[in-house]
């Protein structure tokens, strides 16, 4: 049985957790990521006056520092997770965390494990254990197959995927794709967050390096990945979360759409600005203001550019995509449907069962 750890409200940003058990119909096992046993524990130790656990944080806390994957390794070659998942080698890593592949010991599969120190913020991965619950059983996300902590750093394990879209467009020769290929993605990835949203949630980091291939049989779907950033927009019953007046930034500056910029509440329509942006990048090769640094000059530069100045390579029916976005706000319902078929409409045929290009090594560099 798979545990899910859930807020309890409290005053502050990452408050004690209680567990909540999803039922035992879910096909897989877990540690419980308690973030209220784990604070209780270095409660323990620290009044029990452990120097080695006291030093062991303090280098802890140094790691933090440099987090992710520029940070040296968290786990070493042969650790075991949950008396199950064996650590072979550190595979990339964000922000926050590292990603390993891992060999589920009695199965001999392999699967990738997320690892973050619990120095850092533990409600994202209790929230993306949350969503990718939620989500089991929808085609474009990774399938969850348990959480815990192993000694400083809480984890969860998933379904290996492969190279997302940013590492592919950089090996391609050309450094952007066919307009098969991105539309495609484009199709899938609506799909993706259509799933996403009808849960309540939104992802609100939506970007190339956030959708990985599948392997194997699974090579020709996009799975949509990391969901440490969503935030329900409706609640449980349904109803539409009150709008703020201020926002707090969430998302990636390169991709977010000219709301997130202005601080406003975010809605389902901002995630599909961020797939707009998203496959003109993988389409044209970059975006404009791919070397900007100031949030005002990317802003600007979004809000004046057109459709036809963004796009050498997209056909002219991708303009339909923005225009179904363009009078939407946050108590707007996208038509999904409709986005689909936009999109489509940009190819005389979509063929789904064919490979993706960068499946065929002639159009991609060595490694």
């Amino acid at each position: 049985m798979l545990t899910n750890c859930l807020p309890v409200s409290s005053g502050r940003r990452g408050g004690a957790y209680l567990l909540k058990a999803i039922p035992n119909h879910f096909p897989y096992t877990s540690q419980l990521l308690d973030c209220r046993l784990l604070h209780e524990r270095r409660s323990v130790n620290e009044q029990a006056g452990c120097a080695a656990q006291n030093d062991e944080a303090q280098q802890q806390r140094h790691v933090s520092k440099v987090r992710g994957k520029n940070a040296p390794q968290y786990l070493d070659r042969g650790v075991v997770l949950g008396n199950k998942y064996r650590i072979e080698k550190m595979i990339g890593g964000g922000g926050f965390g590292q990603i390993y592949r891992a060999t589920d010991i009695d199965k001999g599969t392999v699967v990738a494990a997320k690892v973050e120190p619990q120095s850092e913020d533990a409600a994202r991965m209790v929230l993306e254990q949350r969503v990718l619950t939620k989500l089991l059983g929808t085609r474009h996300s990774p399938k969850l197959y348990a959480s815990g902590w192993h000694n400083n750093y809480n984890y969860i394990v998933m379904q290996m995927l492969g190279r997302n879209l940013t590492e592919l467009r950089k090996a391609h020769l050309e450094r952007r794709f066919s307009v098969h290929t991105t539309i495609r993605v484009g199709i899938q990835a609506v799909e993706a967050l259509k799933c996403v949203h009808d849960l309540g949630y939104l992802h609100r980091d939506v970007k190339p390096s956030n959708m990985c291939v599948g392997i194997g049989e699974h090579r020709r779907i996009i799975y949509l990945v990391d969901f440490g950033m969503t935030r329900r927009f409706r609640s449980s019953n349904g109803d539409l979360r009150k709008e703020r007046a201020y926002a707090a930034f969430r998302g990636t500056m390169r991709y977010v759409s000219l709301a997130v910029h202005e601080r406003k509440e975010q809605g389902p329509v901002d995630d599909l600005w961020s797939i707009y942006y998203t496959l003109i990048e993988l389409a044209e090769g970059s975006l404009p203001w791919r070397t900007f640094t100031e949030q005002d000059d990317i802003f600007q530069l979004k809000r004046r550019l057109t459709y036809n100045e963004l796009s050498r390579y997209l056909p002219r029916h991708f303009e339909m995509f923005p225009v179904l976005l363009r009078n939407l706000n946050y108590t707007s319902t996208p038509d999904y449907t409709k986005l689909i078929e936009a999109l489509k409409r940009c190819c005389k045929f979509v063929d789904e069962d064919a490979d993706f290009e960068w499946d065929d090594e002639s159009s991609t560099k060595s490694h």
